[in-house]
């Protein structure tokens, strides 16, 4: 499953972060410290599934916010709709807004749902209902709370990559100052491999290094067979000519435009397939099923 495969892919990540935590608690403190200090960002895990911290991460980190009086109507018939058919109590779940003029939604680790504003103003009933029937699909396959942790451990390792990314992008306004930077960079990646070919050590290390660079790629793959695997769940709710006819819509207004513009490494590193893999996929659903 995909979230069994976050999961793993995730791990690489945490070691690296575990690494960056690690170095830097051995800098700033000592002794018993250094090992309390690594000891609570493992443990720091738990607290993404607290439901105050989940609270706290829909409206500052994603950037959500509660639905208005009219919203909350409107939702509340579609997404009930929806728990009819699952047999599942409407109110487990938390249902947020995202302020987004496209049709878009997201499903986070615990219990909650969000739509984008415009999705729910302006998409009728049924396409409504097939937007939460697919952010319900990954919660049902676990995605949202395997995608969270994993990039929760991978935030430190993450922060590191960013800031030398920074680097290297200020680094090129003045070229000779980005050619000495990747000089050192080269010079000292192509060091530890001649140290690991002479001594036979230092394999672990070599490849450990390269985790930032290989392991975005099958994660980008996993992410987007999640998104494929909530399309079949909504598909099988009963939702699937619904969802074929909003992506046709989303096609028509250039919604693949940007993702044909970025070439192979947006397709490579995109964690959404594209509107017309999708739509091909539930289309052979329908045709496989007689819908």
């Amino acid at each position: 499953m995909p979230s069994a495969a976050e999961l793993l892919l995730g791990i690489p990540w945490a070691l690296w972060s575990f690494g960056v935590v690690s170095w830097l608690s051995a800098l700033v403190l000592n002794g018993f410290w250094v090992v309390l200090a690594i000891a609570l960002w493992i443990l720091s895990g738990l607290l993404v599934f607290w439901a105050p911290i989940e609270d706290y991460l829909a409206r500052y980190a994603f950037r959500l916010r509660h639905p208005t009086l009219l919203e909350q109507q409107k939702i509340d018939v579609a997404w009930r709709s929806v728990c009819s058919v699952v047999a599942v109590n409407p109110r487990y779940y938390k249902l947020w807004i995202e302020e987004s003029d496209s049709i878009n939604g997201s499903a986070m680790a615990g219990r909650s749902i969000a739509v984008s504003r415009w999705a729910v103003v302006s998409l009728p009933p049924r396409q409504l209902q097939a937007v939460l029937a697919h952010e319900f699909g990954h919660h049902q396959g676990g995605h949202p709370w395997a995608g969270l942790i994993a990039f929760w451990y991978a935030l430190p390792g993450r922060f590191v990559v960013g800031a030398v990314r920074w680097l290297f992008r200020r680094a090129t306004q003045v070229p000779a100052v980005g050619c000495l930077l990747l000089a050192i960079f080269v010079s000292a990646y192509g060091g530890l491999l001649m140290y690991s070919l002479v001594f036979h050590v230092g394999w672990g290390w070599a490849f450990y290094s390269l985790v930032p660079f290989l392991v975005p790629i099958p994660l980008a793959w996993f992410s987007r067979r999640g998104e494929l695997w909530a399309d079949q769940v909504a598909a099988d709710l009963g939702y699937a000519r619904d969802t074929v006819a909003m992506l046709y819509d989303l096609q028509a207004q250039g919604e693949d435009v940007a993702r044909r513009a970025s070439g192979w490494r947006g397709a490579l590193y995109s964690h959404h397939p594209s509107i017309a893999d999708r739509i091909t996929a539930l289309e052979r659903y329908l045709q496989n099923t007689g819908s």
